[in-house]
């Protein structure tokens, strides 16, 4: 499968938009059902409905395309403007649950899904949603062919026996493909009759869609200026529950300190991914508050075998111990990170699965490196640039492993050059520090991206070919429990490995002005609040 890279925001920000969400759940032997109730917006705060509602992101996003965006930043963008056939339950949950699809069926072999969608539903431009445009919408991720078109790799054929029912049959079974539906990053329903007005010269209308909308969520694009700010106007006719946030205005600001001034100023009205030292400063502020989510992200080590002295397993395994997990990560996230104890992101497999656990001691590391020649002593440990938590965390790592007898350069690598590695192993750090999120809460969309050994985010070449065959596995698998223990083997084989050191599970973390209710969340839709259902004093 073919994976491509997304910028991940360089700091602490995960948060879930209530119409939008990933599960771990899939068929089991027997085939499955699921029926959910309307799927109005979460139910709005206590308080007054908001003219304009004001954020900021430190980066443009990519583009305003459901079927070409694949980072992080814009993830608010999208979410607002756009709406898939499934969704994830509101908080930490991986339980699916229908959104434009009412319900839908998984045929036995786990080949079929079946919809039934959502009557009444009509699209920006006030045309209806219906199978046909269902099909339209599938049809058009896969005529753009971008990054997230990996999701549609297994698709065989779609058929529309009547209006209201969407059948799609795959070529063989996807254990994840419900949650590819239902993710940040899955398809998104698109007006046929927008597109089919814009299109020119067969570009599927993305030249227009840069700066426009085109779908059925509460919001749609009014401004979409790069590098200036974006602005998103409520729906009136949104079929679902009617906005209480008229507009959401999004500012591009790079620096942090400039974002904190102008929330202070009342220019701003919510933040995510803020330094910690900033977030503890404003703790005791009786006009902002602090609030957290839950998220599917880790942050990790990753260590390369490639290059010296990493090449030596036992090396690696030392290293991995001869950090302080429970001393270090209080130290650096404070209260909003929990010491990692599973491989993969909090919650993505039942408790006591895919265990990474183990006991500090620094003595067989400094054991290993006094026998090391002089030149492999000297280590380079990367990070991503920007990241100020990550970088406070690299240092703090590095003074650990002082105690072994290494000498460890801390180094801020920037995105492009990241996301290069794999093909430029001659630059690559001796280790890399990441913070990081899946494409979805099920189990494959972390381990094949991440620790597969063709995984495109698996930037030093770690990994071992029997995980691979696992994975493999699992994504086949239509029993859920025979699913899960395929990735919970393969994150066993890739602890005793070694070359992805697991640190912490990070919550999500915004700052906004007191008084604001009504956000809901999703542990798996990064940087997304649900802004349509929130309230003032």
């Amino acid at each position: 499968m073919i994976r491509r890279p997304r910028l991940f925001l360089a700091t602490l920000a995960v948060v879930g938009l209530a119409a939008t969400a990933c599960s771990g759940s899939s068929a089991d032997d027997g085939g499955s059902t699921a029926t959910t109730a309307a799927g109005a917006a979460a139910p709005a705060g206590a308080g007054k409905a908001i003219d304009t509602l004001r954020t900021a992101f430190y980066n443009d996003m990519q583009v305003p395309d459901p079927d070409i965006f694949y980072e992080v930043e814009g993830n608010q963008v999208i979410q607002s403007t756009y709406e898939g056939l499934l969704r994830y339950k509101l908080g930490g949950t991986t339980d699916l649950e229908g959104l434009l699809a009412e319900s839908y069926t998984v045929s036995p072999d786990g080949l079929t899904y079946t919809f039934k969608l959502r009557q009444g539903v009509t699209f920006v431009d006030g045309t209806p949603f219906d199978s046909a445009a269902a099909k339209f919408s599938f049809e058009r991720r896969l005529k753009v062919d971008n990054a997230p078109a990996y999701m549609f790799a297994d698709l065989d054929t779609m058929e529309t026996p009547d209006a209201s029912t969407f059948v799609v049959t795959m070529k063989k079974p996807v254990s994840a493909f419900l949650d590819y539906l239902a993710c940040p990053y899955g398809p998104k329903m698109v007006s046929p009759a927008l597109i089919a007005a814009n299109e020119k010269d067969g570009d599927a209308a993305q030249d227009w869609i840069r700066t426009n909308s085109a779908g059925t969520g509460p919001y749609a694009i009014s401004e979409f200026s790069l590098g200036q700010r974006y602005v998103l106007k409520a729906v009136p006719g949104y079929w679902g529950t009617k906005p209480t946030v008229g507009t959401l205005e999004i500012s591009i600001v790079p620096d942090a300190s400039t974002q904190t001034l102008q929330l202070e100023g009342g220019d701003l009205d919510f933040l995510h991914g803020l330094p910690l030292a900033t977030i503890e400063q404003f703790k005791g502020k009786t006009d902002f508050e602090v609030q957290t989510f839950p998220a599917f992200q880790k942050t990790q080590l990753k260590v390369n075998p490639n290059k010296a002295p990493f090449g030596d397993k036992a090396l690696r395994q030392a290293l991995r111990q001869a950090i302080d997990r429970d001393k270090i990560i209080p130290q650096v996230f404070g209260d909003v990170a929990k010491v990692s104890t599973q491989l993969l992101p909090a919650g993505m497999l039942p408790e006591g699965m895919a265990k990474d656990a183990y006991t500090f001691d620094v003595a067989p590391l400094k054991a290993l490196v006094d026998k090391l020649p002089a030149d492999q002593k000297s280590l380079e440990l990367g990070y991503a640039q920007f990241n100020v938590n990550d970088a406070r965390l690299a240092e703090t790592i590095s003074a650990q492993l002082k105690d072994a007898g290494l000498t460890v350069t801390v180094k801020p690598i920037p995105t492009a050059v990241m996301f290069d590695l794999r093909n430029t192993t001659d630059i690559a750090p001796n280790l890399l520090l990441e913070t990081a999120n899946p494409d979805a809460s099920h189990p494959d969309t972390w381990a094949r991206i991440f620790y597969s050994t063709e995984g495109f985010l698996n930037y030093l070449k770690g990994g071992v070919a029997t995980a691979d065959a696992e994975m493999d596995l699992g994504l086949a698998e239509i029993d859920t429990a025979k699913m899960q223990g395929h990735y919970a083997k393969a994150a066993d084989l890739l602890f005793d490995d070694a070359t992805f050191i697991t640190l912490a599970d990070v919550k999500a973390v915004y700052l906004m002005r007191k008084g604001l209710t009504g956000f809901g969340s999703t542990a798996a839709s990064p940087l997304a609040l649900n802004v349509a259902a929130v309230t003032g004093p």
